[in-house]
């Protein structure tokens, strides 16, 4: 039986940032200004992998220094692919919330 599998690696590049900051106000450190959208991106997935039912795929994820990695694993190709592109949805979703452009 085939496997899937995919690692995704969310970060933010600030040093290329085109987008007002939102409500999270700038300072001199660059891993601070990230720390609270990471947080609440990371905080979004954790809650929706805990609330949706297993459909056949393993979801984790966890947050390093400055990303978030999030680890989709599967046997069915098409609930995989389901199941991935739903939480790559899901993080467009919270950066667009925590980023509106004005």
């Amino acid at each position: 039986m085939e496997s899937f599998k995919a690692k995704i690696f969310i970060y933010f590049d600030v040093e290329h940032h085109n987008h007002n900051t939102g409500s999270f106000p700038s300072n001199n450190d660059d891993r601070d200004i990230l720390k609270k959208p990471l947080n609440s991106i990371f905080v979004a997935l954790r809650g929706d992998i805990q609330s949706t039912p297993d459909f056949d795929t393993h979801v984790t994820v966890s947050i390093e220094n400055d990303y978030i990695i999030l680890s989709v694993s599967g046997n069915n190709m098409s609930k995989f692919r389901a199941s991935l592109l739903s939480f790559l949805r899901l993080v467009d979703l919270a950066y667009s919330v925590l980023y509106l452009d004005k």
